[in-house]
């Protein structure tokens, strides 16, 4: 995707597994060129579970201007899992 000064690609990844549910997950990298031509990049992870008629989403957008390390994707992931198994009760 190209949108003014900023170009994102997007990919699909294997979701986590999770019993009985389905799940996609995404990848996205987006670098936005300033004027004086450096870049900025920032990293986005969705996972999704289909579950009991329901979706279930989970999304971690890494912020390029903080000071704090990014999340690890597993971080996506457990927190999809753990959201399930509270939908499911």
């Amino acid at each position: 995707m190209v949108f003014g000064h900023t170009t994102a690609e997007v990919s699909r990844v294997e979701g986590p597994a999770i019993e009985d549910a389905e799940t996609i997950a995404w990848r996205a990298t987006a670098r936005t060129v300033v004027e004086s031509g450096s870049e900025t990049n920032s990293d986005a992870f969705a996972a999704l579970a289909y579950v009991d008629g329901h979706v279930v989403v989970v999304t971690l957008v890494t912020d390029p201007g903080s000071a704090d390390p990014p999340l690890e994707t597993g971080y996506v992931t457990g927190l999809l899992k753990d959201a399930v198994a509270a939908l499911r009760g």
